[in-house]
């Protein structure tokens, strides 16, 4: 499901989300523009990331959450969110830390 489009550096970008995504989102209360502006505070660090198969776990402190996607195709997936930003991160999942 599309949650957001932009462009970042003069491409198109897109943000999607995974139905079990949706689900956390919706049982936790975590608001999908919340989701958007953690991603897209990695702004154009987010293409550096693209087509590379990573999973990347962006942990916002202040929000207290963790997002993890995958870019690919000019499309961050969120694959999860989760309510907490102390979380185990998986081996292979890249970290991102936000204030």
């Amino acid at each position: 499901m599309l949650l957001t489009e932009c462009f970042l550096d003069g491409r198109y970008f897109r943000i999607e989300s995974t139905t079990h995504a949706l689900q956390r989102m919706k049982e936790r209360d975590i608001d999908s523009e919340l989701v958007n502006g953690i991603i897209l505070s990695l702004g154009e660090k987010l293409l550096e990331y693209n087509d590379s198969g990573d999973e990347i776990a962006i942990v916002d402190q202040e929000n207290n959450l963790a997002v993890i996607i995958e870019v690919r195709e000019c499309k961050a997936v969120v694959i999860t969110v989760i309510d907490r930003a102390n979380i185990h991160i998986k081996d292979g999942t890249l970290l991102e830390e936000i204030a």
